[in-house]
Formats: C-alpha cells, sequence, structure tokens
C-alpha cells in the first residue's frame, strides 16, 4: 500500500511540475535572458526619468 501511495505521489508531483513548465509564457519567447534583463533595465530607467506628476 505504501509503495503503491510513494509512486503514485511522485507521478503526480512530476506531472504538475511538467503542466507548470509547459503553461509557462516565456516558453514562447526566443529573447536570451540578458537581453529580457537589459530592457527590463531601459524600461525602468525611462520610467525614473519620465517627468512625474507631482
Amino acid at each position: 500500500m505504501v509503495d503503491n501511495f510513494s509512486i503514485a505521489l511522485t507521478h503526480v508531483l512530476i506531472a504538475i511540475a511538467l503542466w507548470r513548465l509547459l503553461y509557462r509564457d516565456d516558453l514562447d519567447r526566443e529573447v536570451s535572458p540578458r537581453t529580457q534583463w537589459q530592457q527590463r533595465q531601459l524600461a525602468e530607467q525611462a520610467e525614473r526619468d519620465a517627468p512625474g506628476d507631482a
């Protein structure tokens, strides 16, 4: 009984991990993490440099 439970549990956890990996948004992008980081940094800098409503 315990053996069947442990096998089923591990298979369910693997299936959940696979499900989460397949539905990640970044799997559809072919941009390197470095380029993505640089784009995010430039966008944040542009937000800081933009004149505010103050």
